[in-house]
């Protein structure tokens, strides 16, 4: 008999619990939360645009030329205060345009393919650049 009792009191426990899990599910899903509704705007700032100080245009070489001289002309125009580094496959130089904003100097090339970058530096440390492909061939077309 008090085997019995044992084995029965676990069982009412037990449907206890289950009859106790039910009745707070019913409740937790009729209840209504009601949170204070809170707005938050964000603001997008709106892209300025920057205007570039410094203006290039490489009149020389032109881009895709092919020449059969070592030697290649690099000209253009700039504002008068800017600094110009030609880049090359296998040279770099510097050169400083004239008051008007002209700029010119010869520079040399590799034979075949040349990437030539000329990159306008102005004073106030903004940059415009333009590249152009020049090839080198001494062969007869």
């Amino acid at each position: 008999m008090k085997q019995e009792r044992v084995i029965l009191s676990f069982i009412m426990v037990i449907i206890g619990l289950l009859v106790a899990g039910v009745a707070f599910y019913i409740y937790q899903g009729t209840k209504t939360i009601n949170a204070p509704r809170t707005t938050v705007s964000v603001a997008t700032p709106s892209p300025t645009p920057i205007a570039n100080s410094v203006y290039l245009n490489v009149e020389s070489p032109k881009d895709e030329a092919v020449t059969d001289n070592k030697t290649v002309t690099v000209s253009g125009k700039t504002t008068s205060d800017a600094t110009i580094v030609i880049v090359t496959n296998s040279a770099q130089e510097v050169v400083q345009p004239s008051g008007q904003g002209d700029f010119s100097t010869t520079i040399t090339i590799a034979s075949g393919e040349n990437l030539i970058r000329i990159i306008a530096f102005g004073s106030d440390g903004q940059s415009t650049s333009v590249q152009r492909t020049v090839t080198y061939s001494t062969e007869d077309f």
